[in-house]
């Protein structure tokens, strides 16, 4: 079955889900499931795809939610419109920030520090322009996003039902445009410069714009989804550009697995799940939790996808 078969039946399943499943708390945990899946999707194609293990994810997530409520604050703009200003600024400091790392042909370790350095810079301006971020305390999103709906008109998103379908819509969107990439020519180019950049570069690739354009695409989509969470959330902290929100994303993926498009979403859906679903106190909690990532890494390093599909192809060939 194609990749684009499998995705259409997933989103009807989905979209079907609301009919069967009434509870407003589990429809609320695939919300968020969808938003970080966009995330740890859209981060796969950096990591995954061309082999840069990219620290500014989490900075291109915050600094689009920020900039979304303040150009709706004190430009007047609507939540769309401050959306695409807030990607609009992620990608010039992507642009920014990815120039300076390949132009110096940064890789692997060095390119993970250089990146977490800018994430620093960006979440200690957030943190300490008190007069424009609220500091530490952050903002309360008091606005919510409007949407035209045929036959409804202009309605507002408010409820855990309206939003679920915008999440998973937003979700499949970006699956489809990460797959459109990753089988183009681009993508081929991608796997090029994962495996061998060098290679790459004497076949005649041009490393340093492919490299870049993988970086721009993903922070463009994680710039998209912090807006998008943060007014679900109904707020915005520092917290949004931290290291650790950097780290989950990245367990997210290595959990999921790298070896398909929208494998990572299976690593958002578990670890957001995961701490409502074991009853324990926060620091029992996070042991747990880590502990299950370890094991996971060490006994299934190609993630829960690669490990399944692994098992199905072996049993496939035996028969």
């Amino acid at each position: 079955m194609k990749s684009g078969t499998r995705l259409l039946l997933a989103a009807v399943a989905f979209a079907l889900l609301p009919i069967v499943v009434k509870s407003d708390f589990t429809l609320t945990i695939l919300v968020f499931s969808f938003l970080l899946g966009m995330l740890a999707v859209s981060f796969n194609l950096i990591f995954g795809y061309t082999g840069q293990l990219s620290m500014f994810h989490a900075a291109a997530f915050g600094i689009s939610a920020y900039a979304t409520h303040l150009s709706m604050a004190h430009w007047g703009t609507s939540f769309w419109s401050g959306m695409l200003v807030g990607a609009g600024l992620v990608l010039v400091l992507s642009v920014i920030v990815g120039a300076i790392c390949f132009r110096f042909r940064l890789k692997e370790f060095y390119f993970a520090v250089v990146t977490l350095a800018f994430s620093e810079m960006a979440r200690l301006v957030v943190l300490n322009w008190n007069s424009v971020t609220n500091g530490t305390l952050g903002i309360i999103l008091q606005d919510k996003p409007t949407l035209w709906l045929p036959g409804a008109g202009v309605i507002k998103l408010e409820g855990t039902l309206p939003w679920y379908y915008v999440s998973l819509v937003a979700l499949v969107l970006t699956v489809m445009v990460c797959l459109r990439l990753v089988n183009s020519w681009m993508g081929r180019s991608f796997s090029a410069i994962r495996l061998n950049d060098e290679l790459g570069d004497t076949l005649g690739i041009n490393v340093f714009r492919y490299k870049l354009a993988a970086f721009a695409v993903g922070n463009i989509i994680a710039a998209i989804t912090g807006a998008l969470y943060a007014f679900y959330l109904g707020s915005i902290e520092p917290g949004f550009l931290s290291i650790d929100q950097s780290l989950a994303i990245v367990a997210m993926v290595l959990l999921g697995g790298r070896g398909a498009v929208a494998a990572p979403i299976i690593g958002a859906l578990v670890l957001t799940a995961l701490p409502h679903m074991i009853h324990l106190g926060a620091e029992v909690r996070s042991i747990v939790y880590g502990g299950i990532l370890i094991l996971t890494i060490l006994l299934m390093p190609q993630g829960i996808y690669g490990t399944i599909a692994g098992l199905i192809g072996r049993r496939r060939h035996a028969v």
